[in-house]
């Protein structure tokens, strides 16, 4: 009878690949015992979007390996600065990124998605990490003597003795853990995607129009490259995170391009469009964060968007699923793992450990995502009324003369996962 896996990983994204690197560093496991199974048939140069990397997510990378932390910083690119602008390109407030943290390693970076995934797929191959591609996640399984069987699309099945989802949004391995649940639109859609267009002015940038009526952020992942993306109210969703061809990528990115110059677009987020690439039209989902993130039993474990769907106004989506990461194996260590011992996920051990990881994160993101909603609604309520708008760039301006930059984004930088795992297992040891 075929062993079963340690550790099986749904899903080789940025949560995935990251908590399999994690696992081996501080739960001692071989890279061989963790199994990580992608649907995907390959990762791609060149393909995808673009993340915004900062300081809380950047400290779990650290902590894995600064080497890690490294090359995640050599194949990205510093943002410096923040901006807030009007359409036309004035602009209303600069804060310098250095107000999140002081740590010089730590400032925060766009970077190409794939670069991203590239770095940490290096690092688990170099690891040992089993990797699978072509293996799309179906269903979840626990099995009365505590095992877990994953049924894949494809037929094949996997027993294993800890199932973590890292399967994103739209994941099989939470049906396991609260059932079938769908997301709500949120009334927002999305065009975004990259250009080799160097940026006009250093720094991610937040432009408001109240002529055209949405808002859009525009951030650097490179001498001469930027990512756009251009957010609009909407009746109705598209379908799903979906990229479009080139050609007609490039020609709804064109006829965009020609509305906001007529609307009085200044010509630096203009052009972007009319150079797009690896273009994603997306209407944006989102849903309460679950009240369960695991099984009773500790034996299944989401983490990621599996467990709390992204809003991407305050660039906190990848940096929570890297906070989940960091949490959840320096937990699996303090509970599955004593001194210099194996790995040991018993019953017991598992259980204990997914009830901290459920109070350490479900606060958390719960106030993160709460934030990023705030956020995303003040920046449409700019391009819907001037007078909303006049009022908000006063505000931006005395908070970040205030504060070094706008205080809603200090809760989610300024997070160091270790601490708090720390303080918490100290609580819970205090009689």
């Amino acid at each position: 009878m075929e062993t079963p896996a340690t550790v099986l990983i749904a899903g080789a994204g940025i949560g995935g690949l990251t908590l399999a690197l994690a696992l081996q560093k501080h739960c001692g496991i071989d890279g061989s015992s963790i199994e990580v199974y992608e649907q995907a048939t390959a990762f791609t140069d060149n393909a995808g979007g673009a993340v915004g990397l900062y300081a809380n997510g950047l400290r779990v990378l650290r902590d894995i390996s600064p080497e890690l932390l490294a090359a995640v910083r050599e194949a990205g690119y510093d943002y410096i600065y923040r901006r807030w602008l009007r359409h036309d390109g004035t602009e209303v407030a600069c804060a310098r990124e250095s107000a999140l943290t002081d740590e010089d390693d730590l400032q925060s970076i766009g970077i190409r998605r794939w670069k991203l995934q590239k770095a940490l797929y290096d690092a688990a191959v170099a690891a040992g990490v089993q990797i699978t591609f072509k293996a799309r996640t179906e269903s979840v399984t626990t099995r009365e003597d505590g095992l877990v069987d994953v049924a894949f699309a494809s037929g094949a099945t996997r027993t294993a003795r800890l199932v973590i989802g890292a399967d994103g949004l739209k994941s099989k391995v939470r049906e396991a853990v609260v059932g079938p649940l769908s997301a709500e639109f949120t009334g927002v859609t999305c065009l975004m995607g990259a250009a080799k267009v160097p940026s006009k002015v250093r720094g991610i940038c937040f432009p408001s129009s109240s002529t055209t009526k949405n808002h859009a952020c525009y951030y650097p992942t490179g001498d001469g490259e930027q990512i756009f993306q251009l957010y609009f109210p909407a009746d109705t969703p598209d379908d799903a995170w979906g990229a479009l061809s080139a050609d007609e990528g490039l020609r709804q990115c064109s006829e965009l391009a020609a509305k906001l110059e007529g609307d009085g677009w200044d010509a630096s987020f203009v052009e972007p469009l009319r150079s797009a690439e690896n273009v994603i039209r997306v209407g944006l989902f989102a849903r309460e964060p679950l009240d369960a993130w695991a099984t009773p039993s500790g034996r299944v474990i989401l983490l990621g968007d599996a467990a709390h769907p992204p809003v991407p106004y305050i660039g906190q989506g990848a940096m929570m699923a890297m906070e989940d990461v960091g949490v959840l194996a320096r937990l699996l260590k303090h509970h599955c793992r004593v001194g210099a011992a194996a790995f040991d996920p018993s019953d017991a051990s598992l259980s204990a450990a997914a009830a901290s990881y459920q109070a350490l994160r479900i606060p958390r993101v719960r106030t993160i995502l709460g934030s990023s909603h705030t956020l995303g609604k003040t920046q449409q309520l700019r391009a819907d009324s001037w007078w909303y708008n006049l009022k908000r760039e006063w505000t931006i301006r005395l908070q970040v003369a205030l504060y070094g930059t706008l205080p809603i984004m200090k809760p989610g930088a300024g997070y160091d996962f270790a601490s708090e795992v720390d303080a918490f297992l100290a609580d819970e040891s205090d009689p």
